[in-house]
Parts: C-alpha cells; sequence; structure tokens
C-alpha cells in the first residue's frame, strides 16, 4: 500500500448538520406577513399542488415540521398556539352560539311564510335579480369581515376572544373547522342576521298592505342576503373538507357556484393575505387586481397606526 492511499484511507470524511437561527426565521416570517406578495391572478394560472399552502387535505394531522428552529409544527392541532386558542372555546360562547341559531332561525322562517303569503307575481323579477346581488354582497361582506378580524385586532380583548379567536385557530390548524359541529361553525354568522330580521318582520306586523307590497322586493333581498351570510361559514367548512362530502356540494364547488376547495387553497398560503371572499369567492380575484384590500390596510394604519397582521403573526410563530 502506498503512503498517498494509506493517507486518503485514513481520512475520515466529517459532515456538519446546519441549525438554522431562530431569529433569523423569525424575523423573515415577520417580513412575510408584513409585505405580502400579490396573489395569483387567476385560478386557472396556478398549479394548486405547487402552492405552499397548508396541508388542508392531510387526513393525519395537518403538521408539518416547523422550520422557525425546528421546535415544533408550523400548523396543525399540535401547533401551540393552536392549542392556546381552541382552549380559549368557553360555555358562555357555546351558549351565545345555541341562543343566536335558534332565534335566528325562528326570525328566518317568520320573514319568509310572511313573504309567501303576501308575494306579488309582478315582482318575480326583481326578486331574482335581488337573489343575485344578494350573493354578490354575501361575498363581499365575507370577504371584508375575513380581512378585518385576519388583519386587525387582538385576541386580549374580550372582543377578540369571542369574534377574532376563531380566525386566529384557523391559520394555525386551517382543519379545526371540519372538526367543529354546526353550533360552533354557523352561530356567529346566524347572529349578523338577527337585527335585519326583526327590522323586517316588525315592519311586516305593523305596516299597512300597500306599504308592504312596496318593500317586498327589499325584503326578499334581505332575507336572502341573510341566508347566503348565514350558511357562508358552512361552505368555508366544506372548502376544507376533502372527505365524506355529498355530491351537490362537490357539484356546487366545481361549478363555483360556492367557494370551490382549490380556489380557498390560495387564501391559505402564508401570511394568507389575500382571496379573502368566501361565500362563493367571486369577487375575490376583481379585488385583488385592483388592489383593494392593500389600500385598505393603508388606510386603517394611517388613521390608527396599527400594523397588519401584527396579531397573527404572534400566533403564527407560538412555539410554546
Amino acid at each position: 500500500m502506498t503512503a498517498s492511499s494509506a493517507a486518503s484511507s485514513s481520512t475520515t470524511t466529517t459532515t456538519t448538520t446546519t441549525v438554522p437561527d431562530e431569529s433569523e426565521c423569525l424575523k423573515k416570517e415577520e417580513e412575510r406577513f408584513k409585505s405580502p406578495d400579490p396573489a395569483p391572478t387567476l385560478d386557472e394560472e396556478v398549479d394548486i399542488a405547487t402552492l405552499p399552502s397548508m396541508l388542508e387535505d392531510d387526513p393525519n394531522g395537518n403538521v408539518v415540521e416547523c422550520d422557525l428552529g425546528f421546535k415544533g409544527p408550523r400548523w396543525g392541532p399540535q401547533h401551540a398556539g393552536a392549542k392556546k386558542l381552541a382552549s380559549m372555546y368557553s360555555k358562555e360562547k357555546r351558549l351565545q352560539e345555541q341562543v343566536s341559531l335558534i332565534v335566528a332561525i325562528f326570525l328566518f322562517s317568520a320573514v319568509f311564510i310572511n313573504l309567501i303569503i303576501t308575494f306579488d307575481s309582478s315582482i318575480w323579477m326583481s326578486v331574482l335579480f335581488y337573489a343575485v346581488l344578494g350573493i354578490m354582497t354575501a361575498d363581499f361582506l365575507s370577504g371584508l369581515v375575513h380581512w378585518g378580524a385576519d388583519t386587525f385586532g387582538s385576541v386580549e380583548t374580550w372582543f377578540g376572544r369571542s369574534f377574532i379567536r376563531p380566525f386566529r385557530e384557523h391559520h394555525v390548524d386551517p382543519t379545526a373547522i371540519t372538526r367543529h359541529d354546526f353550533v360552533e361553525v354557523n352561530g356567529d354568522n346566524f347572529m349578523l342576521c338577527i337585527v335585519p330580521l326583526v327590522w323586517i318582520l316588525y315592519q311586516q306586523n305593523t305596516y299597512e298592505r300597500e306599504a308592504i307590497t312596496q318593500w317586498a322586493s327589499f325584503h326578499w333581498y334581505i332575507l336572502l342576503l341573510g341566508i347566503y351570510v348565514a350558511l357562508t361559514n358552512q361552505i368555508h367548512k366544506w372548502s376544507h373538507t376533502y372527505f365524506g362530502l355529498s355530491k351537490w356540494v362537490v357539484f356546487l364547488q366545481k361549478t363555483h357556484i360556492i367557494l370551490p376547495r382549490s380556489h380557498h387553497k390560495i387564501h391559505h398560503i402564508s401570511p394568507h393575505a389575500c382571496y379573502y371572499c368566501i361565500t362563493t369567492g367571486w369577487l375575490n380575484w376583481p379585488l385583488e387586481y385592483c388592489g383593494f384590500w392593500r389600500k385598505l390596510e393603508w388606510v386603517v394604519t394611517a388613521a390608527t397606526g396599527m400594523q397588519p397582521r401584527e396579531d397573527d403573526l404572534k400566533w403564527a410563530t407560538k412555539l410554546n
């Protein structure tokens, strides 16, 4: 054996594992939250399989290893923030949702029955128009509420614990919504419909018949808008459900009559700063095209000093 070969055989190769710097990872995460990339322009231009979105279709926990120092899952039910947020769901909140559902369903039924009893066939075209307008309005309102709760506010306040907490939990554990029952998913949306339905029912029971007829088309609009608003979070839940959906729900998703699963995946690209509309998703592209949400964020920040997604970032990077 030559000296050179002996030397080479005795040489040992050492490898070093680079451990990411936690502060650097957190800084990059913060930069992504504060300066989101523009949303994809059209669904057809996006290969959904390549999106760095959360694994909504993973039936085994929706967990991947965290790149923030490899100290915990970046999202999923085992994420530290997800556990804490889920624990904040209280008995009082549950009661509020149950009462809201019962009251709203009664009001929906009463208003609908009164509209049928007093229906004038001459307004059917306007009812059809208001049905479509109601869908568009609900889609926009779903985006506005979704954007506001995602972008500003804190879970530390009473209002935040009750109404912003679900949005924070959803970002760190997207499939949590699929484990929630009808009451938890839909209680707050039904609550939003109570006041306008009470107003309509009051008019229906106090106005003269002629006045009721004059208001009928608008009453249909509010009723149909209310139905779409009430069902928005159920539609949202279906967009995260990849197993056991009814064929008619899948059909409505594929025809984009309601929010499709592939379409909503775009919102779940961190930092969750685009495609907020979750009733049908029809308005997502035009609102992104004109930069509506970024302009609105600029206005809020200029007026209040609040920074977009500060609270969301805190929960996303919570490791213990």
